[in-house]
């Protein structure tokens, strides 16, 4: 079930070039602000290293949120087969 301030799978994959999404680990910034799709390879990849669990935020007011296992369902979505 999607809280207020989340958007659907199928929306976010329209979604991957658009700017200033920023990837956390914990509440740890994880880079500088970009395109969701870089935002995406740097939760995953902090996730698959760390075993702790990410969150992608749109920047600047937060509105939207990523949770981790929906960042792991997309990444699994725009992999190449």
């Amino acid at each position: 079930m999607l809280t207020a301030n989340q958007v659907t799978d199928g929306d976010l994959i329209g979604m991957l070039g658009s700017r200033f999404w920023l990837a956390r680990g914990g509440s740890v910034a994880l880079g500088l602000p970009g395109a969701l799709r870089k935002a995406l390879s740097q939760a995953h990849r902090f996730s698959a290293e760390s075993g702790s669990p990410t969150s992608i935020v749109k920047m600047p007011n937060e509105d939207l949120r990523i949770p981790s296992d929906q960042i792991n369902r997309l990444w699994n979505r725009i992999q190449p087969p």
